[in-house]
């Protein structure tokens, strides 16, 4: 007989409706805010009032699977999002399949109208039941029906389990909304805790021996560092072994830019001066948490002559690139410990490579030619003038050039490799309690989210940049797998859009942009920062 969870204390003979027991898991796993759709009952959300859950009710489903992604995003924590009637979760796809690739931990709870003579072309049903469950399927890590309400606290509890452990992922689980107003006897949260997939303790020990015995070995630190909280262990390991590291572009902030350690992001044609120097010249590289990308990689544009130890979470990001000759399949903070053991029971002292004066020496940011109107590289020299918080980047060939910005903490940079739905810049800032926080994206960005940024500018904090080019360029992969910029058409719309629709404050010089980036408000500024359409990046070739 499989084991049941015990009931706790508080629970005993208390009946629930449906509505209860989905509050009272949430409140049990401490989930900090639930992010809803229209369409959510008031006594639903009077439940979660009783339960002290926060939430926002967000203008449409999309939006509120968007802030629960940029949330969790930000955070590191569960985004939680409600969406009724669960077909409405078919408008939010793009974000969850996202998130999925971005490894970004979801738990998205759809419902469907009843589970009783289904078929019947209830309101807000498709052709049959099983559609929206079929149509999620492939974006997420797992998905379960809910039945009964006994079984909402346990398939609950399970779906956070499986979103967190291991590589982070959005899951996806439906309750028939019968179960709202019904009373039975849920069972008690079990007390299930997040998994992580441990080290072979026999490869960290071939990773210490490899380190302790290299000349110039380098660490590429990718955003695996930061979602396995690894950022402490690869700090001691960097400094006891004086090991420069680099960073992919969302493993930005795992070591602290003013670090003397820091060497730089990116890979290939893609990375700094720094980083491009010492993975030439490295004899050893070891690679944290990332599956080297095409965006971070100047379209896989690089080539490593020493030996390569590649960790990651899933052994299926191994190897999709190039076989290293230590693979090593395990959480990236748990391998870290293990190896620094391994390091510390051979080396006694700390080591003293001379890479922090050599690294000092590249510590340099990237420079444009002569140019007049306003570039991509000026709104990162603006942004480094005026002061920022937090950071949100819609990644695209207008923002590109801002992967170069310092960062100097886990999670103070969020961003997609993807260039897909463009709605983190707006999340970032709508998200936001923070007046100096800043959301950047393009004008595609803007104009898909348009929805989205009207409730931001509602609820949010912080500035909104829309790098407004016209919509006359983009990453273009056609011609090689580097990313260049390519040339279009401009998007058709009147040119004081913006401004009508969003408030936004139109500058067109270095001076005007610094100027709005230093007023301080209370809500969301956006502006529009009108590019030059013929610019020139300085990070993509």
């Amino acid at each position: 007989m499989a084991h049941q969870p015990q009931r706790k204390k508080e629970t005993l003979d208390k009946e629930m409706t449906g509505d209860e027991a989905i509050a009272h898991v949430l409140h049990e796993l401490k989930i900090p805010k639930v992010f809803l759709s229209p369409g959510v009952p008031d006594f639903f959300r009077a439940r979660l009032d009783e339960y002290k859950i926060p939430y926002v009710q967000a203008f449409s489903p999309r939006s509120a699977i968007a802030l629960a992604d940029s949330f969790a995003r930000g955070t590191n924590e569960l985004g939680v999002a409600i969406v009724t009637p669960g077909s409405r979760v078919i408008e939010g796809l793009d974000v969850v399949a996202q998130a999925f690739n971005d490894s970004v931990p979801l738990l998205i709870i759809g419902t469907l109208r009843s589970y009783r003579d289904t078929g019947r072309a209830r309101v807000g049903e498709l052709r049959s039941p099983d559609d929206v469950y079929t149509a999620v399927a492939p974006f997420v890590k797992s998905r379960e029906r809910i039945v009964t309400i006994e079984e909402v606290t346990e398939v609950l509890e399970r779906a956070w389990k499986d979103s967190l452990s291991n590589k982070p992922r959005p899951v996806y689980v439906e309750v028939a909304e019968d179960l709202f107003r019904l009373k039975a006897y849920p069972l008690a949260t079990a007390g299930q805790k997040i998994e992580k997939r441990t080290p072979d303790k026999a490869t960290a020990a071939k990773v210490a021996e490899l380190l302790i015995n290299s000349q110039r070995p380098v660490i590429v630190a990718g955003y695996g560092v930061l979602s396995s909280r690894a950022w402490d262990s690869l700090r001691e390991l960097a400094e006891f072994l004086d090991i420069p590291v680099v960073t992919t572009i969302r493993g930005k902030g795992a070591i602290p830019a003013s670090h003397p350690l820091f060497a730089g992001e990116g890979l290939g044609l893609f990375a700094t001066e720094g980083a491009s120097h010492f993975l030439d010249n490295a004899d050893v590289v070891l690679a944290l948490g990332t599956r080297f990308t095409q965006a971070s990689t100047g379209g896989w544009s690089f080539k490593f002559k020493g030996y390569v130890v590649h960790n990651n979470i899933e052994g299926e990001d191994i190897s999709k690139v190039f076989v290293p000759q230590v693979p090593a399949v395990a959480d990236a903070d748990l391998f870290l410990k293990e190896v620094i053991a391994n390091v510390k029971s051979k080396v006694k002292e700390p080591v003293d490579r001379g890479s922090k004066s050599e690294v000092f020496a590249y510590k340099k940011l990237p420079k444009s030619e002569p140019h007049s109107g306003l570039w991509p590289i000026d709104v990162l020299y603006a942004l480094m003038n005026s002061g920022y918080g937090n950071v949100f980047v819609d990644l695209d060939s207008t923002t590109y050039d801002l992967i170069r910005l310092p960062i100097e903490r886990p999670f103070q940079w969020v961003t997609s490799e993807t260039a897909f739905v463009r709605s983190i810049g707006i999340g970032g800032v709508t998200n936001s309690n923070a007046p100096d926080t800043i959301g950047v994206t393009t004008l595609e960005g803007a104009l898909r989210n348009s929805e989205l940024l009207r409730f931001a500018l509602e609820h949010g904090k912080g500035k909104l940049l829309i790098m407004n080019d016209g919509g006359a360029t983009y990453l273009d992969t056609y011609k090689s797998d580097v990313p260049s910029i390519g040339r279009g058409g401009r998007a058709d719309y009147r040119e004081d859009y913006l401004e009508r629709a969003f408030n936004a404050v139109t500058v067109r010089s270095f001076g005007e942009l610094v100027s709005v980036l230093k007023e301080r408000s209370d809500k969301v500024t956006v502006i529009n920062v009108e590019l030059d359409p013929g610019f020139k990046s300085a990070v993509i070739p």
